[in-house]
């Protein structure tokens, strides 16, 4: 039988990290008032102060606004970089079939 991962939101990640931050309780009280393994609180945390010294999160979404935010913009920009690589291709078969025309 597969036991099915429970997923949990960015609000619900910053609020156990925030308890245990900002109002000092130990991980493993955070970890299981919440009902939350406590690999999985030091995993947030841990994800959490990367985010917070500038690093971008290695797999998933990241936790804080800045880093979600620049997600979101890389992954604008490489739509863009493609759509502008098609257009070149697609103008450069249409000069080169309008030259084919003139001929």
């Amino acid at each position: 039988m597969s036991q099915k991962r429970n997923q949990y939101t960015r609000e619900f990640k910053l609020e156990a990290i925030s308890l245990v931050i900002d109002h000092n309780r130990s991980i493993t009280d955070v970890a299981s008032s919440l009902g939350i393994g406590k690999s999985t609180l030091q995993k947030w945390l841990s994800q959490y102060r990367q985010e917070m010294s500038g690093q971008a999160p290695k797999v998933g979404n990241a936790l804080t606004d800045e880093q979600r935010e620049l997600q979101e913009l890389r992954k604008e920009n490489k739509r863009l970089r493609m759509e502008r690589d098609i257009l070149k291709k697609a103008s450069a078969l249409l000069a080169l079939d309008n030259l084919n025309d003139y001929r």
